[in-house]
């Protein structure tokens, strides 16, 4: 009776273990595709936002250097520390966009081979123009 029982339990076991298998190899599968199209978008997305700081900073440089050529008030201390800030502010978020933008591209070559960026304005961004045209580039 013990015997029919294990031998019961090996034949349901068996392909219950194969579809499991099959079911975990799918999941992992969705699951780095998924991953993968993350890591090719948000390279994009960086760029466009590094843009936006770069005209930021451009902006309250420009208030700045305004600034400095109004006349003397109360007020113009504390504008021109507030713009001075500002400029400062976007500039290290400039930087900063730039150093994320080169981990995410890192990542994407170490984890999957690849350095595809996939954004609808990346021939228009100073950094995706940069990365393809170091791609294209000969030693």
């Amino acid at each position: 009776m013990s015997n029919n029982f294990l031998q019961w339990v090996g034949w349901v076991s068996g392909p219950l273990g194969v579809l499991w298998a099959v079911f975990e190899y799918y999941r992992r599968l969705k699951l780095e595709h998924i991953l993968k199209t993350l890591t090719q978008s948000y390279p994009g997305d960086v760029a466009k936002i590094e843009e936006s700081c770069t005209w930021a900073f451009n902006h309250s440089r420009g208030g700045l250097n305004d600034c400095v050529k109004m006349p003397d008030c109360p007020e113009k201390s504390s504008v021109l520390e507030h713009l001075n800030l500002a400029t400062a502010d976007s500039a290290a978020a400039a930087r900063m966009c730039h150093v994320l933008f080169n981990q995410l591209m890192v990542f994407q070559q170490a984890q999957f081979g690849t350095r595809i960026i996939i954004h609808a304005e990346k021939d228009n961004l100073d950094l995706t123009k940069a990365e393809i045209k170091s791609r294209t580039v000969i030693p």
